[in-house]
């Protein structure tokens, strides 16, 4: 898996294609290898499951909302245009995006600022649960995290 992975990156480097790929390894120490291939290269583990059953039996409740995350029916997290929930150039706190999107009926949970996007030190751009009175402009290439049924 991390072999193909680093190919497709690398072909897509040389012809000039822009995709994601979401891959599944099931050793972890592997990850750090694969985290050279890019931010947008989603790698899941069985140490997701794990995370998940800890949180379930800490708290039943959680069982639920995980139930309507894993239904094919339910909510996904998707990243959607950041112009779509506040004005492009402007600074706003995360107060400002979570009640954009709990008027769409989302939930925002996080961002995606493209101008980190190949900086490791900086998450790559992704802040999810961010300080929510933090202030961030955003571009027209960067996206919000959200829960949504679409």
């Amino acid at each position: 898996t991390l072999i193909t992975l680093l190919h497709l990156r690398d072909m897509a480097e040389k012809g000039g294609h822009d995709f994601r790929i979401v891959t599944e390894m099931l050793d972890v120490r592997n990850r750090e290898l694969a985290e050279v291939t890019q931010a947008d290269d989603f790698i899941v583990s069985n140490k997701l499951t794990s995370l998940m059953l800890s949180q379930v039996s800490e708290n039943k409740e959680l069982t639920a909302v995980f139930a309507d995350l894993f239904d094919p029916e339910g909510s996904e997290i998707y990243l959607k245009p950041a112009a779509d929930y506040v004005e492009l150039g402007r600074e706003v706190n995360f107060y400002t995006v979570t009640e954009a999107a709990r008027r769409r009926g989302e939930v925002a949970i996080g961002y995606k600022q493209e101008a980190y996007a190949k900086d490791a030190a900086k998450s790559y751009g992704v802040a999810v649960n961010p300080e929510k009175s933090g202030k961030i402009a955003f571009t027209k290439a960067d996206q919000i995290i959200v829960l949504a049924e679409d």
